[in-house]
């Protein structure tokens, strides 16, 4: 079995998220992800005293690296093992910038975080109204920790039901919603969420697609890969 390698890349998706109320620090605005696969209806994913996928709004755009650094230092003084990314959120026509966090134990440590962010020269994004009624546009940098399936098809290493298929070009979101429809209806399960992304690896960048899905098969895999395939080709 091939070895699992890591490459950087970030993910595009549409979600719905709401705006923490309570158990942050006054003023500021924290994002929690209300249903992490919205294009996924097999599993009921309940709100939970444990956070899943939370953003911490910044006042302005910080380096990747500056969040990175963060993450070193906050994990070596808490004794937790958080995981921290870049995060822009684009809502209508404006942009707002973050801090992705998973790894969080409860939501009573969220506001000692947001203390420690400042500390270490975070400005928290305060008294701004943001509007959670729709889904809206989040784009992730992170790393991954992938292994080769099959020609251009890849699992999640440290995801379980976590997948990437490497597309032949870029889509741009309205290309890629347009395919996904065409795909989702075209193939013997649909039963599956998708977003776009890419990697940066072997000394460029592949575009992609990510597939979330429980248990799902090489063959299912292969036939989603044939229709985007096809499809994209047909641009």
């Amino acid at each position: 079995m091939e070895k699992s390698r890591e490459v950087v890349g970030h993910i595009i998706k549409e979600e719905q998220i709401s705006l923490l109320k309570h158990q942050i620090l006054p003023k500021t605005l924290v994002v929690n992800i209300d249903h992490p696969f919205p294009g996924f209806h097999g599993w009921d994913f309940n709100f939970t005293s444990k956070p899943r996928s939370i953003i911490i709004l910044t006042d302005k755009l910080y380096s990747w690296a500056k969040i990175l650094r963060a993450q070193a230092s906050y994990n070596a003084e808490s004794g937790l093992k958080i995981n921290a990314s870049f995060a822009k959120i684009l809502i209508g026509k404006t942009v707002y910038y973050g801090i992705r966090i998973k790894g969080l134990e409860s939501y009573e440590q969220i506001p000692d975080l947001q203390m420690k962010l400042e500390s270490y020269g975070f400005e928290l994004l305060k008294n701004k109204s943001l509007k959670t009624d729709k889904p809206v546009s989040i784009k992730i940098s992170k790393f991954f920790n992938i292994r080769h399936l099959d020609e251009q098809i890849f699992t999640d290493t440290c995801i379980k039901n976590m997948y990437y298929i490497e597309i032949p070009k870029y889509l741009s979101w309205e290309q890629f919603r347009g395919i996904t429809l065409q795909v989702k209806h075209n193939v013997s399960n649909q039963n599956f969420d998708v977003a776009k992304g890419l990697f940066y690896k072997d000394n460029t960048v592949k575009d992609m697609i990510r597939l979330f899905k429980s248990n799902m098969s090489l063959e299912l895999l292969q036939e989603i890969k044939q229709r985007y395939e096809k499809a994209i080709k047909n641009l």
